[in-house]
C-alpha cells in the first residue's frame, strides 16, 4: 500500500487532517500490509495532543464493548492506552516518535489482523473464530441485532506490552482529561 492509499484509507490528504476519531479508527481497524516508514511519518507529522485525545477516546470506547468477565484483555487495553498517550503527550524526541509508531503498528497489527478470538452463537451453537477487533464488532451488534454469543478471549492475552515509562505528570494530565 503507497503512502497516498494511507491517506485515502483514513480519509486525510495529509497528516494535519488526521484530527477525528475515525481516521484513528480506521487506521487501528485496517487489516492490510501497511508500509511502515509511511505509517512513521504520519505519525511522526500528526498533531500529538490531538492525536492523545483521539487515543484516550478510543481506546475507551472499545473497553465499554469488552464482556464485564474480560478483565485481563480489559487491563491490556488500559496498559496500551496509557502507554500510547503517554508517548504522545512526550512525543519531543525522535526516539519517542519512532517507539510510538513501532507500537501503534504492533497494536494494529495485533488487533486486527493476528488476535484470534471465539464466539459461539447462543441460539445456534456455532462457533466461529475471528480476530478481537471483529469479536468486538460483534459485542457491538448484539445489542441491536439481539443475537447473543458467548465469548472466548483466552486467545487474545498475549499482547506484551514493551517497556515504556510514563512519567507521573503524563499519568496525571491523562486523569484529568479522562475526568473531563
Amino acid at each position: 500500500m503507497t503512502k497516498q492509499e494511507l491517506y485515502e484509507l483514513i480519509d486525510i490528504d495529509s497528516p494535519a487532517d488526521f484530527q477525528y476519531f475515525e481516521n484513528l479508527a480506521a487506521f487501528l481497524e485496517c487489516d492490510e500490509e501497511l508500509e511502515y516508514e509511511d505509517v512513521a511519518a504520519l505519525i511522526k507529522d500528526v498533531e500529538k495532543d490531538t492525536l492523545a485525545q483521539l487515543l484516550g477516546d478510543y481506546f475507551e470506547e472499545m473497553s465499554d464493548f469488552l464482556p464485564e468477565s474480560e478483565t485481563e484483555l480489559y487491563t491490556i487495553f488500559d496498559n496500551v492506552r496509557r502507554s500510547l498517550v503517554g508517548m504522545s503527550k512526550s512525543c519531543d524526541d525522535e526516539t519517542t516518535q519512532t517507539k510510538l509508531a513501532d507500537e501503534m503498528e504492533r497494536f494494529r497489527r495485533w488487533y486486527s489482523i493476528e488476535s484470534r478470538a471465539f464466539l459461539t452463537n447462543l441460539g445456534t451453537a456455532d462457533e466461529e473464530e475471528m480476530t478481537l477487533r471483529d469479536a468486538l464488532v460483534c459485542a457491538r451488534l448484539e445489542a441491536l441485532e439481539g443475537t447473543k454469543y458467548q465469548y472466548d478471549f483466552s486467545e487474545c492475552s498475549d499482547y506484551e506490552l514493551d517497556e515504556y515509562i510514563v512519567s507521573f505528570g503524563d499519568m496525571l494530565a491523562a486523569e484529568d482529561s479522562e475526568e473531563s
